[in-house]
Parts: C-alpha cells; structure tokens; sequence
C-alpha cells in the first residue's frame, strides 16, 4: 500500500499504484487510512475486500500440497510454472528460444515488497501466487 505525497492510499490494483513515486509504504489499507490517508475516487473498502480475501489466504499456503516438481499437464512444453507466470505477467512475456517452453522475461508486481519483477527466474512462484490463484489460472489453460 503506497499513500501519496496528496494523502491518497493506493493499493496494487490502482491505476496509480506504478505511477506513484514519492510515497510512505504501509502494510495495509488500514494502517494507511489510520494515518490519515483517503482512498482515490471510485476506490471503496468493498471494492478492496476480495482482494485482501485473496492475500489472507497465501498465509495458508504449504508447498507440499503441490507435489515435487513443475508439471506439463498438457504436454505443450510449458511447464505449470511457465503457465503461472505467462497468465500472470502485466506484460506479453519473452520467451528462451523459439520452442516457447521457458519465461524469460515479462512483469510481476511482488506482493511482498510491491517492486517489479522483470527477470522470471528471479520469481520464486509457489512463493508469491496463492494455491486458489494458481489452481484457478492452471484450471484455465
């Protein structure tokens, strides 16, 4: 959560968010509104409620859970983490050769430190993507 030099708190999925240079970080929308922070206009707490449902449960995260290994469920040569991160880039991904199998490169937002992410092997994905995200972007493909 990023509160503006305006006072404004911008969550990730603001229009904003990446705009917003000179900022105070916080962990929450919560924390920022307390320390006297608004929400942009057309930004409601109800608006923000299924995306905090949806870091609440990373917390429940086990990476047992997922077996051992990146699955190619559907024989294309990409892999169940090259299909994450294709799904989940911000931007058309690149790929290693012209096989199409390995994600070099694209744009990730880190829920964790809120930085971009442009490397794909610097994406450790069973650490940032919950297994609802996941399961829901694997059910797709």
């Amino acid at each position: 959560m990023k509160m503006s030099g305006s006072g404004l708190c911008h969550p990730t999925q603001s229009s904003w968010y990446e705009r917003t240079k000179n900022y105070q970080a916080f962990e929450s929308l919560e924390d920022c509104l307390a320390s006297g922070g608004k929400l942009p206009q057309g930004v409601s707490r109800v608006s923000l409620k299924g995306y905090q449902e949806q870091s609440d449960e990373r917390q429940n995260y086990k990476r047992s859970a997922f077996g051992h290994g990146w699955d190619d469920a559907d024989g294309d040569c990409q892999d169940s983490r090259a299909e994450v991160l294709i799904a989940t880039s911000t931007t058309q991904v690149r790929f290693a050769d012209n096989k199409r199998c390995r994600v070099i490169t694209g744009r990730w937002i880190s829920p964790f430190t809120n930085r971009v992410i442009q490397n794909g092997d610097d994406i450790e994905i069973d650490h940032v993507f919950s297994p609802l995200v996941t399961r829901n972007i694997l059910a797709s493909t």
